[in-house]
């Protein structure tokens, strides 16, 4: 999905009023839409939605929103809504009978309220907010209460990112039609919250001048995910080999291993014997070998196990190795003849020793920023710029794709090709949910030819099951979370 500028924006509005839909039927899609996200969103959490509304088309798509959702509702309008103007008119004509509108000096927050910020859209151009808006802006501050901005949050700069002093948090921005860029730069990533993304029937026109980079939603990954023919078996559904674990380590194997179960016919595990491992789960496959003196793989891992390298696909190698592996056993991970996934520890060791890469673009990487910064100093590649443009260097210079971890984790494939997430959010920031994407993405990646690809959904699948989670999830959940989320069809 292209990321546009506010600009772009209107002349694909314009074009389709145009083309014969009406502008009020935009802002009715849009309202519909918003409605179904904040249902989904508010699931047990919330009780009641209240709506702070200024006067533009902003303020339309909310009082669409209002009179279609099934939850109980507030409108609080800052400006009276007889003297609104074309399709925001419209809006107000038709639902007025049906929203629950109380004046702002009289209205007072709930427990269990969620506030909608639907004061300004893309018509703010940055500088100082209007001294109008200060007090719902400071009522929404000061509440403490969870915010959904419509389109952007009210004072950022839908082009530069660049939020106005006194613009609200949103824990989730539901934009329109197209994401627009200043959610991804500068200050927008800290003011939006999680994206979704309402479709109202603009997004397959041209977009002259989108960003370089993409946001990838859960309709590209519903698109590249494979389906599943009623005669297959366990061998035509990927057969995947995870080279993982430690006696330090010994639970990153059973997190890889059960990530890859979910997404694979065939997985099968190399890992160390540790009298500690965790209960490997029934379905796997497992050869655990003895430790070398440092409590790591031995270097000779894969040759002690060829016959189970020789029936994999798919190579994932790196999760929980700890710092002591030997280089060798790296050197004999990247002449596996398949697709190879480097996660964790053997990121770090192919910083330490750069000489052993041999440029194969059907390699995937999956750094977080600090496993990331490391390969840059080894690699000697600028790590500056955007998360976005660092991570398109490391691709480019290594000829690989590589999965920058992190808030709206990138995508960079060696064809220049960058993707954003939507999914997930800080609750994946803990012990265990690398290990489990890299499994998933390596299943994937057993199955969708392109590994870039694979990669994407994966990343995905992996962001959708910490949504699922709802703040209250660890690792050991994720894999089940993110096969339930693979099959549902129902993301933002």
């Amino acid at each position: 999905m292209k990321i546009i500028s506010v600009g772009t924006m209107r002349r694909l509005e314009a074009g389709a009023v145009e083309s014969g839909t009406s502008e009020y039927r935009l802002m009715r899609r849009a309202g519909a839409g918003a409605a179904a996200v904040i249902e989904k969103y508010c699931s047990s959490r919330f009780r009641r939605a209240v709506f702070f509304c200024g006067g533009g088309n902003n303020a339309g798509d909310a009082i669409v929103c209002a009179g279609l959702l099934n939850i109980p509702h507030v409108v609080i309008f800052t400006r009276p809504p007889d003297t609104f103007k074309g399709a925001a008119a419209e809006a107000y004509k038709e639902f007025a009978p049906c929203l629950n509108t109380v004046p702002l000096e009289e209205w007072d927050f709930e427990r269990g309220d969620v506030l909608i910020d639907a004061l300004l859209g893309i018509g703010f151009k940055g500088g100082e907010l209007r001294p109008s808006l200060e007090k719902p802006l400071k009522m929404m501050a000061e509440s403490g209460k969870t915010v959904i901005a419509f389109d952007l949050p009210s004072g950022l700069d839908g082009d530069s990112g660049i939020a106005a002093k006194g613009t609200p948090p949103a824990a989730l921005t539901i934009t329109f039609g197209l994401p627009k860029q200043g959610l991804f730069l500068n200050d927008g990533p800290r003011f939006c919250g999680k994206i979704a993304v309402v479709p109202i029937g603009v997004e397959n026109f041209d977009c002259p001048g989108a960003l370089p980079y993409t946001f990838f939603t859960g309709s590209d990954a519903a698109r590249l995910m494979p389906g599943t023919s009623l005669d297959a078996h366990k061998n035509s559904r990927g057969r995947v080999l995870l080279l993982c674990g430690s006696t330090d380590y010994p639970g990153a194997a059973v997190l890889a291993s059960k990530g890859a179960l979910y997404f694979a016919g065939l997985v099968r595990t190399i890992s160390v014997q540790c009298p500690n491992m965790p209960p490997l789960p029934a379905a796997l496959i497992a050869r655990l070998l003895p430790p070398d003196p440092t409590g790591a793989l031995p270097a000779k891992a894969l040759e002690m196990a060829s016959d189970m390298a020789e029936a994999s696909d798919v190579l994932c190698a790196g999760c929980g190795w700890g710092s002591h592996v030997s280089p060798e056993l790296l050197k004999s991970v990247l002449k596996f003849p398949g697709k190879v996934l480097l996660d964790a520890d053997a990121l770090n060791l192919l910083a330490r020793h750069p000489g052993l890469w041999n440029y194969r673009s059907d390699v995937v990487l999956t750094p977080h920023p600090g496993e990331a910064l490391r390969l840059a100093q080894g690699f000697g590649i600028n790590a500056g710029g955007s998360r976005e443009e660092f991570a398109a260097r490391l691709a480019s210079r290594l000829g690989c794709t590589v999965v920058l971890k992190g808030y709206h984790t990138c995508v960079a494939a060696p064809d220049g090709t960058v993707s954003v997430n939507s999914s997930g959010g800080p609750e994946l920031a803990m012990a265990g949910s690398g290990d489990v994407l890299a499994g998933i993405s390596a299943a994937l990646g057993s199955q969708i030819k392109n590994f870039a690809d694979a990669a994407r959904v994966g990343v995905f699948f992996h962001g959708a099951a910490g949504d699922a989670g709802h703040g209250a999830v660890i690792a050991d959940e994720l894999p089940r979370l993110a096969a339930q989320c693979s099959h549902l069809q129902t993301w933002w």
